[in-house]
C-alpha cells in the first residue's frame, strides 16, 4: 500500500497522490453516480482490478483541512507514434464533491480559456501545473521534458467534466460512439475458438495489422484471462475479440421512456431472468476484428461468446470515422436494448505536451484506439 505524497499546497487546501487507490476514494467511487442525467446512470461494482491496470497508476486528491472535495486518476500507457516514444496518461475516475460542484451552462474550448485562471474552479486551478508537466506524479523520476499526451475520454453532455478538461488545456481530436449489443435467445456457434498460447503470435500481430492506422493501440489487456475469441477460415481469423466480464449497479436506465420500457421487459418471466431494473451483467468487447467480407461472422461471433459466457448484453465503444464502426452503422441489428438505450457520444479530448507538430498530425488525422475495458 502506498503512502500519500504531497503535491501542492495552498493554506488548508493540498493536492495529494498516490500509487494505490486508498479505501477512502474506493468508497467514493463506489457512491460516485457515472452517467449523465437523461442518459444511463450507474454505480461501477468491480472497479478496483480496473484502477490498478496499466503499467503506472497515480491517484490525486484535492484536500481542505483533511477533507476530500475531488479526486481524478492517472493511468499510465507508454506509447509509441510516428516513431517517437512517448508517454500516454488516460485521465479517469474523475469526481467532485460538494461544494465545488457547479452546473455549467455552456462549454468552453481553448480559445475561451485566456483569462480561465482567473475563473477556473479550485480543483482546475491546482489540476493546471500537473496538467503541464505530469511527469511530476513520479516524484523523483519526473522529467519535465519527456513528450506527452493527457487523454480523457468525456461524454458530450458532460459539461462540468468538458470545461474542467479545457482548464486543463485538453482540445477534441475525434469523437466516439458507446453502445449495446444484446441477444436475449444467444445461439450457440461451434465455429468459436479461444485463442491458445501457441497462436497467440500470429493473432496478434494479424490485430496490430488492422490497427496499424490507429493512435494510441495498445495490446496488453489482448489475451487477458485466455479470452479471446475467434472464428477462422481456414488457418486465418476472420472475425476476432476480446471480453471482459462487467457489472453495474443501475440508477437510472436514461429518462421515463427507458426505465419504462426495461420496467416492463422485466415484467416478462424469461427476460426477467435476463435482465434486472436495478443492475446490468455484460461483457465489454475490445480488439475487434473484422475481415471486409466477413461482417456476418463477426456477428455471429458477438452473439456467440454471448451465449458461452451466459451473458445476453455487449458494450463497444470505437471511434466514429473508422471501418469498423461503419459495420455496425450499417449492419445495425444491434438488439432490442440498443433501440431503447440508443448510442451515446463522446469527444476524444488530448493535451499535447512537447510533442513535435508532425506527430501531432497523426492524432488530428487518424482515428484513436478506444479500449471499452478503460471506460466500463
Amino acid at each position: 500500500m502506498s503512502t500519500s505524497r504531497i503535491l501542492l499546497s495552498y493554506h488548508d487546501l493540498t493536492v495529494e497522490v498516490e500509487t494505490t487507490p486508498s479505501e477512502e476514494l474506493m468508497e467514493h467511487m463506489r457512491q460516485t453516480v457515472m452517467g449523465q442525467a437523461g442518459g444511463l446512470q450507474y454505480h461501477h461494482s468491480n472497479l478496483e482490478e480496473k484502477m490498478k491496470s496499466g503499467d503506472e497508476n497515480y491517484f490525486m486528491y484535492l484536500r481542505k483541512s483533511g477533507k476530500m472535495l475531488g479526486s481524478v486518476g492517472f493511468c499510465g500507457k507508454p506509447t509509441e507514434t510516428a516513431g517517437l516514444k512517448h508517454d500516454n496518461w488516460l485521465i479517469r475516475y474523475f469526481s467532485i464533491k460538494a461544494p465545488l460542484r457547479t452546473i455549467p451552462r455552456k462549454r468552453k474550448e481553448k480559445t475561451n480559456l485566456q483569462d480561465e485562471n482567473k475563473r477556473s474552479s479550485v480543483l482546475g486551478r491546482f489540476m493546471q501545473p500537473i496538467s503541464a508537466d505530469p511527469s511530476q506524479l513520479r516524484g523523483d523520476k519526473q522529467d519535465p521534458d519527456q513528450p506527452a499526451i493527457l487523454f480523457a475520454i468525456i461524454d458530450q453532455s458532460n459539461l462540468r467534466s468538458m470545461n474542467f478538461s479545457a482548464q486543463m488545456g485538453l482540445e477534441t481530436i475525434g469523437s466516439l460512439a458507446g453502445f449495446s449489443f444484446s441477444r436475449m435467445r444467444p445461439r450457440r456457434s461451434g465455429r468459436i475458438e479461444a485463442v491458445k498460447a501457441h497462436e497467440q503470435p500470429a493473432i496478434l500481430e494479424q490485430i496490430r495489422a488492422y490497427y496499424k492506422d490507429f493512435t494510441l493501440f495498445y495490446t496488453d489487456t489482448i489475451f487477458k484471462n485466455n479470452d479471446y475469441y475467434v472464428i477462422k477460415v481456414g488457418e486465418r481469423m476472420v472475425a476476432g475479440l476480446q471480453i471482459y466480464p462487467v457489472e453495474w449497479k443501475i440508477v437510472d436506465f436514461g429518462g421515463s421512456l427507458a426505465n419504462r420500457a426495461i420496467s416492463l421487459l422485466t415484467r416478462i418471466p424469461w427476460v426477467s431472468k435476463r435482465i434486472s431494473p436495478d443492475k446490468i451483467s455484460f461483457l465489454a468487447f475490445d480488439a475487434i476484428y473484422c475481415e471486409p467480407g466477413y461482417e456476418n461472422d463477426l456477428y455471429e461471433l458477438m452473439e456467440g461468446v454471448l451465449e458461452r459466457s451466459g451473458k445476453y448484453i455487449a458494450m463497444m465503444m470505437m471511434d466514429l470515422e473508422t471501418d469498423l464502426y461503419a459495420i455496425f452503422r450499417n449492419k445495425k441489428n444491434l438488439g432490442i436494448l440498443h433501440k431503447i438505450m440508443g448510442t451515446s457520444h463522446a469527444d476524444i479530448r488530448v493535451r499535447f505536451i512537447h510533442m513535435p507538430e508532425e506527430v501531432k498530425q497523426h492524432f488530428y488525422k487518424r482515428p484513436t484506439y478506444i479500449p471499452t475495458y478503460d471506460s466500463s
